[in-house]
C-alpha cells in the first residue's frame, strides 16, 4: 500500500501544508520569470502568489475524498486548508 493511500488525519495534516510550499515556489518563479521578460508586469501583491499556492490543496481534496476514498486524510487536508484561509486574511487584511 502506498504511503499516500493510508487513511490518517496527521498523514492529511502533512499533506496540506507541505503541498503550498512548492506551489508557492513554481507560482513565485513564473512571476519572476515573466517579470524579467517584460511579458508581464507581476501580480503587483504577494499575497495573490501565497492565496494561488493554497489553491492546490483543493485538488489534493478531490483526490483525498473521491479517487482514494480516504475521508480521515481528506479531513486533515480540509483543516490545515481553512487554517491556511485564515492565515491569509489575517496577514493581509488586517483592520
Amino acid at each position: 500500500m502506498v504511503f499516500y493511500k493510508k487513511d490518517n488525519y496527521l498523514l492529511g495534516l502533512a499533506m496540506g501544508l507541505i503541498l503550498p510550499l512548492p506551489l508557492y515556489g513554481i507560482f513565485w518563479g513564473i512571476d519572476i520569470l515573466l517579470k524579467t521578460t517584460g511579458l508581464w508586469h507581476g501580480l503587483h501583491q504577494p499575497e495573490n502568489i501565497y492565496l494561488l499556492s493554497i489553491v492546490g490543496n483543493l485538488l489534493l481534496l478531490r483526490f483525498t475524498f473521491v479517487n482514494w476514498k480516504s475521508p480521515k486524510t481528506g479531513k486533515g487536508v480540509l483543516l490545515i486548508t481553512i487554517a491556511l484561509v485564515l492565515l491569509f486574511f489575517y496577514l493581509f487584511y488586517k483592520a
